[in-house]
């Protein structure tokens, strides 16, 4: 017989600001959807990321009260099989940001939703996610004993790979960001990636000391304590130190300020994009790695066994974020890395030239050598490379995006 999913009221503010009235109507809109692809094997739903923690962002747009922050949400269904079915009915009606109801109802970012057996929610791996959904995470429908089976992993238990993950995976919303800017809604939205990523970095440099304090004041509290990490070299001295103002932006964003003038915006991208190359530097490169940041990069996407480079290419992943292009292209660049991790290894590529450019970001001919090796051969522009590693990376890029960076 299949259980009768019991509702349950609107999660308790844990930070503030709080959650309010608006998240109800979202998830008005956004539960039934679920339930719709989920079909009868929905165990349970629930919420997570900043809209559970009550730190997301919520800004008064057109006369009403709406939310710049991703809805992120956890369906746990019978089995596997349920669970991929799910999947399938979700991407055939997936629904972002441009959504209607979802718009109407308020939320100006993408509904997110991740599908797991209930079996697979008990091995949910040792991921800064898993940590922070054990924590934070609130039953909307189910049991809320459903949460009890979550693995309760600690900081320390993340390994270095997921940790970089978390940072490379941060690359990609600041290159959207710099495509993105620009007057009205855009410009809002892409002020609020580049200012999630800062306080990202402040948690994945508590993560480098193997700590993951709740809430974002304590992380940038305990990042600011734990210094610049080591090993950059001098051309990101300062680098670190520098993310002290985005910091504050990022801490008073959450409160709800105005957005940034297009100077304001660019000095805050590349202060944060700075800092995202001095932690990088300081995950990827041993005592005895090169100094060459192209080389460097390249090494990074090559990381793992030959093997396993050769398998993730023979076949294409089931995540969007995980490359495109044809069998034999993904064999012929295997050497140089999975198809993920060489698209990885482009982001790096690209937000190391930006950060080395006092400007716009120009690329150098050593990262449209690196992009070559990476599979980029036919990149014209950093603006250029960034559109495509958007594209295969599964992230939307809206129409008339900035070709020269920032508008």
């Amino acid at each position: 017989m299949t259980a009768v999913p019991r509702e349950h009221p609107e999660p308790v503010d844990r930070f503030a600001p709080g959650t309010g009235s608006g998240l109800s109507a979202i998830l008005a809109v956004a539960v039934p959807r679920v339930r719709t692809w989920a079909g009868d094997g929905l165990l349970a739903l629930v919420l997570s990321g900043s809209h559970a923690t009550g730190e997301a962002v919520w800004i008064a747009h057109e006369g009403r009260r709406v939310s710049l922050s991703d809805l992120d949400l956890y369906a746990v269904l019978a089995d596997e099989g349920a669970a991929r079915a799910a999947l399938r009915a979700s991407t055939r009606d997936r629904v972002a940001a441009h959504d209607p109801a979802l718009r109407e109802a308020g939320l100006l970012a993408p509904l997110e939703v991740a599908f797991v057996s209930s079996a697979g929610l008990a091995r949910m791996p040792a991921r800064p996610g898993t940590v922070e959904l054990a924590r934070s995470g609130r039953v909307l429908v189910g049991e809320p004993a459903f949460l009890e089976r979550l693995p309760r992993w600690t900081p320390e238990a993340i390994d270095g790979e997921e940790r970089l993950l978390l940072l490379e995976n941060r690359a990609f919303e600041l290159l959207w960001a710099h495509l993105t800017f620009g007057p009205g809604l855009a410009g809002l939205r892409a002020w609020h990636a580049v200012l999630k990523t800062a306080l990202e970095l402040a948690a994945s440099r508590a993560l480098m000391a193997h700590e993951l304090p709740a809430g974002s004041p304590a992380r940038v509290a305990r990042a600011r304590a734990l210094g610049a990490p080591p090993g950059a070299p001098s051309w990101l001295e300062g680098a670190w130190d520098a993310l002290e103002a985005p910091w504050r932006l990022a801490l008073r964003w959450r409160g709800g300020q105005e957005g940034p003038g297009p100077e304001d915006f660019r000095r805050t991208w590349r202060a944060v994009v700075r800092a995202w190359a001095a932690l990088w530097w300081a995950h990827v490169a041993g005592p005895d790695a090169t100094r060459d940041p192209w080389t460097l990069a390249r090494s990074s996407a090559a990381r793992g066994s030959l093997a396993r480079r050769l398998r993730r290419s023979l076949r294409p992943s089931p995540d969007p974020r995980a490359g495109a292009g044809s069998l034999g292209s993904r064999l012929a660049h295997a050497p140089a890395g999975t198809p993920l991790n060489r698209l990885h290894g482009v982001a790096a590529v690209l937000l190391l030239a930006a950060a080395q450019s006092p400007g716009e970001p120009v690329l150098p001919s050593g990262a449209f050598e690196a992009l070559r090796r990476l599979g980029f051969a036919s990149t014209s522009s950093f603006a250029d490379a960034a559109r495509r590693a958007l594209r295969e990376w599964g992230r939307e890029i809206p129409a008339g995006a900035a070709s020269g960076g920032p508008a």
